[in-house]
């Protein structure tokens, strides 16, 4: 079985979309920290966050890890890293012997996405795909 876990916040819910186009059960890390409704500010704030690596709050799904064998992570590229909301997330809720899917939706290239979920989930996991969304076009970057 598949666990699609995925945050978005962006208005047009790229993250979301994108997530519930995959089949299995989806999980929503729903942000429970400051709203900020201006989109630009809203990238400067939490693009901040996420680099100084601040305390943000939020509503943690429940999984109950051992009914899946595969886990998709789905979320917004913020300031060419994952997401502050998913970084605190999988620091918490740790998984272990999954194949793992990393997927990120951002507007431009980022290419240390992928490398900043190296310190997040467990060496016992096998990342098997990664995988772009930029402006709407679909990037593969196949890991074995």
């Amino acid at each position: 079985m598949k666990a699609i876990i995925f945050f978005s916040m962006s208005k047009k819910q790229r993250s979301r979309n994108i997530a519930m186009q995959i089949e299995g059960d989806h999980f929503e890390i729903v942000n429970q920290d400051k709203a900020i409704k201006f989109a630009v500010f809203q990238m400067f704030y939490y693009g901040y966050k996420t680099v100084v690596k601040k305390e943000v709050k939020f509503q943690s799904p429940n999984i109950d890890f051992d009914k899946y064998n595969e886990i998709v992570l789905v979320s917004p590229v913020w300031a060419g890293k994952a997401n502050i909301f998913m970084v605190q997330y999988l620091a918490k809720n740790r998984f272990m012997n999954k194949e793992v899917t990393i997927i990120g939706s951002s507007m431009g290239e980022n290419k240390n996405y992928f490398k900043s979920f190296d310190n997040l989930i467990d060496e016992s996991n096998r990342v098997v795909e990664h995988i772009s969304y930029i402006k709407g076009s679909k990037a593969f970057d196949r890991k074995v």
